[in-house]
This record gives C-alpha cells, sequence and structure tokens, in this order.
C-alpha cells in the first residue's frame, strides 16, 4: 500500500511555486522599548510570493521622504510582498526569508476558503526589513532542522 519513506510530490501550481523559510518570532518588551525576538521555530512553507501592485518599492510609507531619525541616516526602504500559502501556523509577528532578503509580516494572515479545494489559501503582506544586497553587515537565514515540517505539503 503505502510505504511512509515515499517522497511526498509537489503540486506544479501557483501556491506551490516558491519555497521560503518560516521563522517564529515573539515580542519582547523591556524599559529600552519593544522588539520582537526569534522562538527558535523555524519551517519551510511552500507559497507565492509576489510583490505588491498596490504599492511599489518606496523609500517611506507616505511616499514622502523619511525623516524618522536614525543613528545611521538617510532613507529606509519599504518593499512590500504579498505572499499566499496554502497552510500557514505563523501570526502577525512572523519573518519570512526568500532569496536572501527578509520579510517581516505586515499584518494578519487571512484565510480565503471560498474558492475549490486547491486553490483554497492563506494570505497576507509583508515588508522587506533585510536586503542583502543594502546591508553593511551579511545575515544568513536560519538553519531549517531536518526534521521540521514543511508546511503547504
Amino acid at each position: 500500500m503505502y510505504d511512509s519513506t515515499a517522497t511526498k510530490h509537489v503540486p506544479n501550481d501557483l501556491l506551490h511555486r516558491d519555497m521560503m523559510i518560516f521563522e517564529g518570532m515573539k515580542p519582547l518588551v523591556n524599559c529600552y522599548g519593544s522588539t520582537t525576538v526569534p522562538t527558535g521555530e523555524v519551517h519551510y512553507a511552500y507559497g507565492c510570493i509576489v510583490g505588491r501592485t498596490q504599492k511599489n518599492s518606496v523609500m517611506s510609507e507616505n511616499w514622502a521622504q523619511d525623516t524618522t531619525p536614525q543613528n545611521v541616516g538617510g532613507n529606509r526602504e519599504m518593499t512590500q510582498i504579498k505572499i499566499m500559502v496554502p497552510e500557514w501556523h505563523g501570526d502577525f509577528y512572523s519573518r519570512i526569508w526568500f532569496n536572501g532578503s527578509c520579510y517581516e509580516v505586515d499584518g494578519s494572515p487571512v484565510y480565503l476558503p471560498h474558492s475549490s479545494e486547491m486553490a483554497k489559501h492563506y494570505e497576507f503582506p509583508a515588508r522587506r526589513v533585510y536586503a542583502p544586497e543594502l546591508a553593511l553587515n551579511h545575515i544568513d537565514p536560519p538553519t531549517v532542522p531536518e526534521d521540521a515540517t514543511v508546511w503547504g505539503m
């Protein structure tokens, strides 16, 4: 019948086009402010990553020059993407690593169930927070454990 050692077949469709790394994050609030820190949960996830047509890469959230005080000066890049995945267990604090760049989820994941069984999916925006081509230091994506579940299979 079924051999548990057989590899699963990855469908050739839009929701299985891209492979990303999911990194779980949790909020941390202390006397210096608030941030997020990794939880240690790391998975591969299949999905579809596309650029946002409503808002292309800009240097600030309101399309004007960013005047937020920063210790290194200059503008901040705001590259937004839309992520569509067949399976999602992350939340608002999650990070995505794709093609060397790191993205933070920029809204609550929404489940879209009103379609065929094959097309049901979660959808959410994300914004790039680390771009290797623009960074002064190099950061590697987290290592996915061999026994980690692959989402979207």
